[in-house]
């Protein structure tokens, strides 16, 4: 039990530096988008919204802005209205760069590289099968097998399985399988729609 717990100390840590160093090189990156974002429309650069992470608590996810300053901020991303994401957005959504500043809660030890994507505290339905299988012991990730394997385009039963699968089944190779195939994911931009 020390030695798993101890592997996970040690993976958390790695996780956190790993974002950090992330952090720095891309931030040129970062800046960049940060002006676009800015002068593409009204409202702040990032978007600070609730998600629920491990244990079903509540923490801020951070984005880059990619909606109307007036848009409506509780709505799952599949039933996002396409009118309320700015011109800058739609481009930002599709190629997954609104997520990059999610290397800050990597940072802060509220989410992982890999996991269940956290979600807005009214998806119920999805929290409470996480709780009941467990799978919201863990930190949520910035990508994840659920997420490379249908993202917005499958419902929260085939999430489950998935979710599911994933924890059965976690390695090294695993999450180096998933690291590539959201690499492939984001440049073909496979299963979004905005």
């Amino acid at each position: 039990m020390k030695q798993f717990l101890g592997g996970i100390i040690i993976v958390n840590i790695f996780e956190r530096c790993l974002a950090l160093v992330m952090l720095i090189i891309l931030s040129p990156v970062l800046l960049l988008i940060a002006i676009i974002v800015r002068l593409d429309s009204k409202g702040e650069i990032l978007f600070k919204q609730k998600r629920v992470g491990k244990n079903s608590k509540i923490f801020y996810i951070y984005k880059f802005r990619t909606m109307s300053d007036n848009a409506q901020r509780s709505i799952p991303s599949n039933e996002l209205m396409s009118k309320h994401v700015t011109k800058m957005g739609k481009y930002l959504r599709k190629s997954s760069l609104d997520e990059l500043p999610q290397l800050i809660n990597i940072i802060k030890g509220e989410m992982s590289f890999i996991g269940y994507r956290p979600v807005i505290p009214e998806e119920t339905d999805l929290i409470l099968l996480r709780k009941k299988y467990k799978i919201d012991e863990h930190l949520p990730g910035l990508t994840g097998w659920a997420q490379i394997n249908g993202r917005d385009s499958i419902d929260t039963y085939e999430k489950i399985e998935l979710e599911k699968y994933y924890y059965q089944n976690k390695n090294i190779l695993f999450n180096i399988k998933i690291t590539l195939m959201t690499i492939y994911k984001v440049i073909t931009r496979e299963c979004v729609y905005y």
